[in-house]
């Protein structure tokens, strides 16, 4: 299993290698690596669990750093555990995704690649998600992906269902 050092080519931390910039253009480029989760439960339904990061008016799948020393397994897990407050088992490997943004905070352009995984519910309840989301809730397939603010990871839902689909 190669964890974010390898994939980063870097004997540095994901967090390190973020503060190593590369030039493009006059303008400072940070590169971030994180992981996460389509979170789903079955039951009558299929439900998938979402947050909404505080301060923020997006719905969108749980996802975060991968630390130094983490398989991006492992962070997936423990990034849906803190933001969701649920427990989940992985099942399968689903696809990356990769974006880019301008960070006004740190004023660098950011390349962000995250790894997502599908994440069957073991136990846990959302009302145990930690200070950095203000919500996270579970909702049928047609209400996530109605919800979901980013069309690249409700890209990643459908990837998801296609799987728990016979």
């Amino acid at each position: 299993m190669k964890t974010a050092e390898d994939i980063l080519d870097r004997n540095e931390s994901p967090r390190a290698a973020a503060g190593a910039y590369s030039r493009g253009a006059g303008v400072e480029i940070r590169h971030q690596l994180s992981a996460g989760g389509v979170v789903v439960r079955s039951g009558e339904i299929v439900e998938l669990c979402l947050i909404k990061p505080a301060g923020r008016s997006v719905w969108a799948l749980p996802k975060g750093w991968v630390e130094s020393g983490e398989t991006h397994e492992m962070a997936a897990l423990r990034e849906i555990r803190e933001e969701t407050g649920i427990e989940g088992a992985i099942d399968s490997d689903l696809d990356s995704i990769e974006y880019w943004f301008f960070s006004r905070e740190d004023k660098v352009r950011i390349h962000k690649v995250v790894h997502f995984f599908l994440v069957r519910f073991v136990s846990g309840d959302t009302s145990h998600h930690d200070h950095e989301v203000a919500e996270a809730a579970w909702f049928d397939l047609e209400g996530a992906l109605d919800r979901m603010t980013y069309p690249n990871e409700r890209q990643i839902v459908r990837k998801a269902m296609a799987l728990l689909d016979p």
